[in-house]
């Protein structure tokens, strides 16, 4: 692996699969959208589970520990939370295909205290219980939101195949179409507030505006997932090992102009 390759690995990403297109119908065929909404939605569903867990083993042998029965449970958990850190790094493959920097091992220790403390000074134990606990729920929220409304607009693309299929009752009177807004009195009732789909020019009309919506939404779609790989990045992978000798070189000075000489 050249200097380039590890500056990318661990330093600024070269995105090679999350590329913002100028051109935005090519952004919506291209991979990194639909790799970024399985990466999100993936997100949404392991996120929350890993952080309901990890949360709760930790508060458990964190508790248990004043009874000594905590102490095993401890090694236990800080092994384990080693596990989600690979898990973590192994889904990041679909919107970083060259993978993320491999995690340095742990230190071996003799002994049940020394594994203990071991464990537990270990970084990436420490940094993986950050990100499972304390970033969990931001990055769950913001990956809901921004899913939710990318799925939103998708659907709102193919309107006019089933908005005729969707039943409205208004006082006693029954009508198929899609709402969005306010109808207390009927699709042509009074106080009434917003667009409604009746008809198969109201659908083309919203189904033209959903995929102008869905094109601009992409670039938020993979901007979050890239925000999400980078705090992965961040947060849970190992230290760039050159990075102290890539300054040197990247400073000016006698190295410098003879690396590029």
């Amino acid at each position: 692996m050249n200097t380039e390759e590890m500056a990318s690995l661990y330093g600024t990403p070269i995105w090679t699969r999350l590329r913002m297109h100028r051109n935005p119908v090519r952004m919506l065929f291209s991979g990194g959208v639909w790799a970024s909404a399985w990466y999100l939605f993936s997100s949404i569903v392991i996120g929350l589970a890993l952080f309901c867990i990890v949360t709760s083993i930790t508060i458990t042998s964190a508790a248990l520990v004043i009874i000594w029965a905590g102490l095993p449970l401890l090694i236990g958990t800080g092994y384990f939370i080693r596990g989600c850190v690979v898990l973590e790094r192994g889904r990041a493959r679909a919107v970083v295909p060259e993978g993320l920097p491999p995690l340095p091992p742990m230190e071996t220790a003799e002994g049940f205290f020394p594994t203990l403390k071991a464990v537990w000074r270990d970084r990436i134990t420490k940094r993986g219980l950050a990100h499972f606990t304390l970033l969990a729920l931001p990055l769950f929220l913001l990956d809901t939101i921004v899913w939710v409304i990318w799925v939103a607009f998708l659907a709102g693309v193919t309107v006019p195949v089933w908005y005729r299929y969707i039943p409205r009752g208004f006082n006693g009177q029954h009508w198929h179409g899609l709402e969005y807004g306010y109808f207390p009195n009927g699709p042509h009732g009074k106080d009434s507030i917003g667009f409604w789909i009746g008809s198969d020019l109201s659908a083309t009309v919203a189904a033209v505006a959903a995929l102008v919506l869905l094109l601009a939404w992409n670039y938020v779609l993979v901007a979050t997932a890239r925000l999400h790989a980078d705090t992965t990045r961040s947060v849970i992978a190992a230290r760039d090992p050159l990075a102290s000798a890539r300054r040197v070189l990247e400073t000016p000075g006698p190295l410098n102009t003879a690396t590029h000489t």
